[in-house]
């Protein structure tokens, strides 16, 4: 005879112990605020020297529907997919400095938290990063 397991339906995510990384990564980068700012001005940086420099070099843009359009409003979209990848980026070579020579992992699990917990946590922190500059920078695309 077999059993069947007791539960059918998938365990929903806790978020509440994976919330304790991305807390600690926040207290982290309160005093680290400067990182969060470069990260942020390298595509604002781009973006700035192709509207004023490369764009008077290359002109309008004609698309296959005739439209025209400046070249800074043709490369935007392409900054903007480049700043929000840039921040979880930053941050995965963080979790390895994190793993490796901080070993700050294996202080955490020596918390209740689970490899689990510090994975989801991670990866959201990530995710918020990559959020943040993607808004910071769609309001400096939106702006100029």
């Amino acid at each position: 005879m077999t059993t069947l397991p007791l539960r059918v339906v998938p365990r929903r995510f806790n978020f509440g112990r994976s919330g304790r990384i991305v807390e600690r990564n926040l207290l982290v980068y309160r005093h680290l605020w400067g990182v969060l700012i470069s990260g942020f001005f390298e595509p604002v940086f781009y973006l700035f020297s192709i509207t004023v420099g490369f764009g008077a070099l290359v002109g309008d843009i004609t698309m296959p529907n005739g439209q025209v359009v400046s070249y800074a409003a043709f490369a935007a979209p392409a900054l903007l997919a480049a700043s929000a990848m840039n921040g979880p980026v930053f941050e995965s070579f963080g979790i390895f400095f994190k793993l490796k020579y901080m070993r700050t992992y294996e202080g955490i699990l020596a918390t209740p938290l689970t490899p689990r917990d510090i994975a989801i946590g991670e990866i959201t922190w990530s995710q918020m990063r990559g959020a943040l500059y993607a808004t910071a920078f769609v309001v400096v695309m939106w702006a100029m």
